[in-house]
């Protein structure tokens, strides 16, 4: 019964296992987003730099912007700034206000920089609505429902202000000084890609000290030089997951 294993010696069986390669992804697009509170005299929209917080609100866009500049793999491809104002005064003059602010914001800031045209944008939303409705669900004020419920109603926006401030006085007073100053802020989006790597080497210093800028097909390139079945292979194959939790491919790898 022997001799067919004497003739054909069975070798231990190691599965080995196969990765799926990911698709290249054409560009590597990545953002770097924040939120300035840049402070505006009463009714102006001219930007004053050195008013109130200005210099540290301006220094968190320009020091997001000076992070990817200085980044010699990354190159950006658009800066987006979105101002809002607070629902105090009419919408009107919230219009006027929200955009022009943002404009001056825009233009301080291409006064800082060699930019070409047109790569920062902007827009601009009257009132901050969405924040009051977070503002007001997240505290304990007195008639909290109440304001709740005129905010989230269909009325305009100018009457909605006035119902709060003519119902609810005291609760007004407060929403005025503890949350309108935050509603007026500004949200920036820097959009930039990153080379595409190449060199196994060069994708583990990469992995290893930033692994954000990998596409998974750079985490795959490093994977064929990894030993089957090795501690590197499933660090990698971790981090690679970390970087991209929602893709199934990488989540298969693993």
């Amino acid at each position: 019964g022997n001799v067919l294993v004497e003739r054909f010696p069975l070798e231990k069986y190691i599965p080995s296992l196969i990765y799926i390669r990911p698709e290249a992804e054409r560009e590597k697009r990545r953002e770097l987003s924040g939120t300035a509170y840049i402070d505006f005299p009463v009714s102006k929209t001219d930007i004053r730099p050195t008013y109130r917080n200005n210099t540290e609100e301006i220094a968190k866009i320009t020091s997001s912007i000076d992070v990817v500049k200085a980044d010699e793999d990354a190159t950006i491809t658009a800066i987006t700034i979105k101002g809002y104002a607070s629902p105090e005064s009419s919408y009107a003059n919230n219009t006027r206000l929200a955009q022009g602010r943002t404009e001056s914001l825009k233009s301080y800031i291409e006064t800082l920089y060699n930019f070409e045209a047109g790569l920062i944008s902007t827009e601009y939303e009257p009132e901050d609505w969405a924040g009051l409705e977070r503002y007001v669900e997240n505290s304990n004020l007195k008639n909290r429902d109440n304001i709740l419920a005129i905010i989230r109603s269909d009325s305009d926006p100018d009457h909605k202000e006035w119902l709060i401030k003519s119902s609810y006085p005291t609760e007004y007073r407060l929403l005025l000084d503890n949350c309108y100053p935050a509603l007026r802020h500004s949200d920036y989006t820097i959009s930039y890609t990153i080379r595409h790597y190449s060199d196994p080497a060069e994708i583990e210093r990469i992995m290893l000290t930033e692994p954000q800028k990998l596409s998974l097909e750079e985490f795959y390139i490093l994977a064929q030089t990894y030993e089957s079945g090795s501690a590197e292979l499933d660090e990698l194959w971790e981090i690679a997951v970390r970087m991209y939790p929602n893709d199934e491919i990488a989540n298969f790898n693993i």
